[in-house]
């Protein structure tokens, strides 16, 4: 739970002085309140909330103090198993449709942890289902050719919404993007591919909201979730020069739409993608010795 705080406040969705309520907290997440009573204590006791009597907990500390409590947070066995089954789904160790049952014998894990994780899948829409304790894998980018084929979608739909007549953008949405970027940039080895992942699908339908046509939103959307088993199942193995320059093009793409040269943007979307496409391609062929899924836009 303090971790979820954290990375909530690190990723630009919670700045300073906003308000936590145990209660909030507590129904975003479909638990109880015990746990986030004891999570914002705990971090009350590290100085990076502001506590008062009968009003909550306020956010207090700067980015910094943030990533270094993060930071100094070990992985904990839920995050282990989340991205174990993510990674057996991708490989076809589990099937599409699974019986938590199933799960929990092919793990061994205790009950409490198991519903903890499948919830946590299920948040990340990952999983569907829970009833009669059955569920369901989202669809995902299963195979190269299936790659090949989202990534010249994406060029042809992502591009074609940076020259819609009714591009507007957030600028406030696009500080929040481009801050989430730079600390990328500075900061690459504290973060969590997860933390990538949801910076980079968050920039993308920034600029896909900002068209104002919602079927090019969706269509994004659609491919952010294919995307993320095949993306986050990779976790943590984060190739920092190509995570850095992944983020050197996001900024590029976020500067001219600031500047209002939506041509320009589209031709940096356009080699943003199609760099990423190349990678695959060199993937396939033997030429960079990192998994086939690991993506970087």
């Amino acid at each position: 739970m303090s971790r979820y705080v954290l990375d909530q406040a690190l990723a630009g969705g919670y700045g300073s002085g906003h308000h936590l309520t145990e209660s909030e907290l507590a129904s975003r997440l479909s638990i109880s309140r015990t746990p986030v009573r004891a999570a914002l204590r705990f971090l009350h006791e590290r100085q990076l909330l502001d506590h008062q009597p009968n009003r909550g907990y306020t956010l207090s500390a700067d980015r910094e103090a943030l990533e270094r409590v993060r930071q100094a947070m070990p992985e904990d066995e839920e995050k282990k198993l989340y991205y174990s089954l993510l990674r057996d789904r991708l490989a076809g160790k589990l099937p599409a449709r699974i019986h938590e049952l199933e799960i929990a014998k092919t793990y061994r894990v205790a009950p409490a942890l198991l519903q903890s994780v499948l919830t946590a899948l299920l948040q990340d829409g990952v999983l569907s289902g829970r009833q009669y304790r059955r569920w369901e894998f989202s669809e995902t980018l299963d195979s190269v050719e299936s790659e090949r084929e989202s990534y010249r979608f994406r060029i042809t739909v992502e591009c074609a919404g940076l020259r819609e007549p009714g591009f507007r953008i957030d600028r406030e949405r696009l500080q929040v993007c481009r801050e989430r970027q730079r600390a990328f940039l500075k900061h690459a080895t504290i973060h969590s591919w997860l933390d990538f992942f949801d910076a980079n699908a968050q920039l993308h339908e920034l600029l896909a909201s900002a068209s104002g046509n919602r079927f090019i939103l969706g269509a994004v959307q659609q491919q952010n979730r294919l995307r993320r088993i095949s993306d986050l199942s990779d976790y943590p193995m984060v190739d920092i020069d190509m995570l850095h320059q992944s983020c050197q093009e996001h900024l590029e793409i976020l500067d001219a739409v600031e500047d209002n040269d939506l041509a320009a943007a589209e031709r940096h979307m356009r080699a943003h993608l199609g760099r990423a496409s190349d990678i695959l391609e060199r993937r396939v062929t033997g030429a960079l010795g990192l998994p086939l899924q690991q993506g970087t836009t």
